[in-house]
């Protein structure tokens, strides 16, 4: 008997609750394709290599973002499921003090809606795996795509991810589920039968208090504006700014909402214009009920406009500057200046049909001019004053001992290889080809930078191509001159660059490596190479194979910018479910003060586009926010982007592209939501 009452009370929940339901289905389907990805075993082959085994960097990056999204969609998920599984339980609390009057027992009642929410919960889960199926297929493709390999469709689905999904869910679910039934127990009648009336009600006499805490929410993020545009983010500000944004998103609608109480009392103009005091009415006793969620879910919107932003700008990278970096097919750099790498080009030979191959040597004077230069004024080693042994570590890391030279005549092989224009020289000139990110940063100040270099020739200007200055021909920078300065000079590094016909195969890096006795990915580490101030994604590589390092740096950059996608929508996902809920459980109440709207001469026409304004604005409010503080983060985010890649990356674009794809979803739970709540109240006069 309980269990028929079970399962027709879990219907009338999927019908009262249908954007919780559809919302617990997308996110198992999302949960279930990315989780898809740690148990592929093609890409289970590309992030191991080597004759052990060796987990690559892009494999290591790929497990921890997974595993830390992973965390991070669990608490929400968890929060989400306990806080529906506590709502339903306290719009339906009447219902079961019902239930008691009526002689079951507590236990039985606990048990009853335990067993509907876990109905609920098996159809959604089943549901959302069987969607998530189909959605695995366009997860992999646009994975494949984005580090530039082509996906065959396969439908066949690991155990291992249907397993990891249904863990994570059923942990979520049942501790949600016995922490409602542990409380469930501990209730009277009398609690039951009060507990929908129970809101997170505020003092009346404390509105002048919150009408200043709302003030010095707005006033919280024009400083936030002034220290990012002025350029003064330091870390204590940064760490204090974040602390008073935690508190200005609940803080500000607590305000908001007194600030709106107050507005109807001094009778301002607004309210006597059309609906406009109904509206203002309801929309400010529903944030003051609901301040803590809206502040919760504007942070979520924050999160996850934040992070698709910064999936883009990492597609963007990935777009443009992965070829600036790799401009040759191998190149190979020794400190050996006698190697002819005999070896290293019959291995070659064996596996490619080469287009061009040269082998060259790279030159110093024992001078470092152009490197402390470059220490004094870049931006990485902006700490050289306050903390000058971290910024001579960044520096050693980044420079060679003494400035790289090279030949004019190697230095034009090397372009006509690249298909640049040569250029000439006299026989006293010298010219700087230099990382352009680098150039972007000097260039205001380049005018100095001849009397900087103790050279003897004239300065002929910068080049700023790709040039594989990544520890190989210079880093950031090298020093181009007449063959005949050579002579007085010292052989530092000898290289071999080739370009190849046809594609490269990933595997011949191991085998270069096995040649040279060395391990991919470490002996760099303790060895001669150097990166130069690029910070974000290049490792040290003595061997440099361009199809190997662009698959790996493009799985790497997908491994940041997926996850940041899957915790931006389900984050999304949550936030608008709980919107949606919390107008939809009061449409009862509603209702009533629409029947009176509606006895009082407002047409049915009138009604619904009052229901849409007083959606909209329920719904609106916490995307404004969010946007606002949001904005500003990927100004910042932006601009740093620039200094560390020199990319000028569309921050706005992305940033409107971000929330132009969220409002996609958002207008999907609007109307659903909008459609239900019509129908709740639904009236029988035109």
């Amino acid at each position: 008997m309980l269990n028929k009452l079970a399962l027709r009370n879990a219907c009338r929940l999927w019908k009262d609750y249908l954007n919780y339901f559809l919302t617990l289905c997308m996110i198992t389907a999302i949960t279930l394709s990315f989780h898809s990805l740690l148990f592929s075993k093609d890409i289970y082959e590309m992030i191991y290599y080597g004759n052990n085994g060796e987990l690559s960097t892009a494999g290591t990056m790929l497990i921890a973002f997974m595993s830390v999204s992973t965390m991070a969609i669990f608490i929400i998920v968890a929060w989400l499921i306990n806080y529906m599984t506590r709502f339903i339980l306290e719009k339906r609390s009447r219902e079961f003090a019902i239930y008691l009057l009526s002689g079951m027992r507590k236990e039985q009642i606990a048990s009853l809606y335990m067993k509907e929410n876990l109905y609920l919960g098996l159809c959604a889960l089943f549901a959302g795996l069987i969607f998530g199926s189909g959605l695995q297929q366009v997860l992999f493709f646009i994975f494949y795509k984005s580090i530039g390999k082509n996906y065959k469709v396969n439908v066949k689905i690991s155990a291992g991810s249907i397993i990891l999904t249904v863990i994570l869910y059923g942990v979520c679910f049942f501790a949600a589920l016995f922490r409602n039934r542990k409380k469930f127990s501990r209730m009277e009648i009398i609690n039951l039968i009060n507990m929908d009336k129970q809101n997170e009600t505020v003092n009346e006499k404390r509105n002048t208090i919150w009408e200043r805490l709302f003030f010095l929410s707005v006033g919280n993020i024009f400083l936030l504006y002034f220290l990012i545009f002025t350029g003064r983010i330091t870390k204590w500000t940064a760490i204090l700014e974040m602390i008073g944004l935690t508190f200005t998103f609940y803080f500000f609608y607590l305000g908001l909402s007194a600030f709106l109480m107050k507005y109807i009392k001094r009778k301002g103009r607004l309210i006597y214009k059309k609906e406009y005091l109904f509206l203002i009415r309801q929309f400010s006793s529903k944030m003051r009920n609901t301040c803590f969620v809206l502040g919760t879910l504007s942070l979520l919107f924050m999160f996850a406009l934040v992070g698709s932003s910064l999936a883009f700008m990492l597609s963007d990278y990935q777009n443009k500057q992965l070829d600036v970096e790799y401009p040759f097919d191998i190149i190979i750099i020794s400190d050996n200046t006698g190697n002819d790498f005999s070896k290293e080009e019959s291995l070659i030979n064996d596996n490619i049909t080469p287009r061009d191959i040269w082998k060259y040597c790279v030159y110093q004077n024992g001078t470092s001019d152009m490197g402390d230069y470059l220490y004094r004024n870049l931006k990485a080693f902006s700490d050289r004053d306050s903390d000058p042994v971290m910024a001579e570590g960044k520096r050693s890391i980044a420079y060679y001992d003494y400035d790289v030279f090279m030949g004019i005549s190697d230095y034009n092989r090397l372009r006509e290889m690249l298909n640049l224009t040569p250029v000439t020289l006299r026989d006293d000139q010298y010219l700087i080809h230099i990382a352009n990110r680098v150039y972007q940063e000097i260039k205001d100040k380049s005018a100095e930078l001849p009397d900087s270099l103790n050279i003897g020739l004239d300065f002929a200007g910068f080049k700023t191509e790709g040039l594989a200055q990544n520890g190989h021909n210079g880093t950031d920078y090298l020093l181009v001159v007449p063959d005949k300065e050579l002579a007085g000079m010292k052989k530092y590094f000898s290289l071999m660059a080739v370009m190849a016909n046809g594609d490269v195969p990933e595997n011949l890096t191991e085998c270069l490596y096995d040649l040279a006795g060395k391990v991919r990915g470490y002996d760099e580490l303790a060895d001669y190479i150097r990166i130069g101030s690029e910070e974000l994604f290049l490792m040290p590589a003595a061997i440099q194979v361009k199809s190997r390092e662009v698959l790996e740096l493009k799985f790497l950059m997908s491994t940041l910018s997926f996850p940041l996608f899957y915790i931006g929508l389900v984050f999304l996902c949550v936030s608008l479910t709980v919107l949606s809920v919390q107008q939809l459980s009061d449409s009862n109440k509603y209702k009533v003060r629409y029947q009176i709207l509606n006895k009082l001469g407002m047409g049915k026409k009138r009604i619904r586009l009052v229901v849409a304004k007083q959606l909209f604005f329920y719904y609106l409010c916490p995307v404004i926010l969010s946007v606002i503080i949001s904005a500003v983060f990927i100004l910042y985010v932006g601009r740093q982007f620039v200094i560390y890649t020199g990319i000028h990356t569309e921050w706005i674009l992305y940033f409107c592209i971000s929330l132009i794809s969220f409002l996609g979803i958002y207008i999907f739970y609007f109307i659903l939501t909008y459609i239900q709540f019509e129908k709740n109240i639904a009236l029988n006069r035109k």
